[in-house]
């Protein structure tokens, strides 16, 4: 019987937040931190309305990378 089976999966995004020393750079490595985004967890809304998140994220969209980063790294 599929009752027996607890079908509520915690995502690894919940498991980092619940982590006081987490980062920013953490979440973005997350593959599925987009589709958490989507789905409106309000953990991570709420960890990427602080200030200092939403000053890296702006800084992350207006300053170009590095050159000499690795490319995989510097186009995420």
């Amino acid at each position: 019987m599929f009752w027996k089976f607890d079908l509520h999966s915690s995502s690894h995004i919940d498991t980092l937040l619940e982590r006081e020393d987490v980062t920013l750079k953490e979440l973005m490595d997350e593959e599925d931190v987009l589709q958490e985004c989507k789905a409106q967890n309000r953990k991570l809304i709420e960890f990427l309305l602080k200030s200092e998140c939403l000053e890296d994220l702006v800084s992350f969209i207006v300053e170009e990378p590095p050159q000499d980063m690795d490319e995989k790294i510097r186009y995420k």
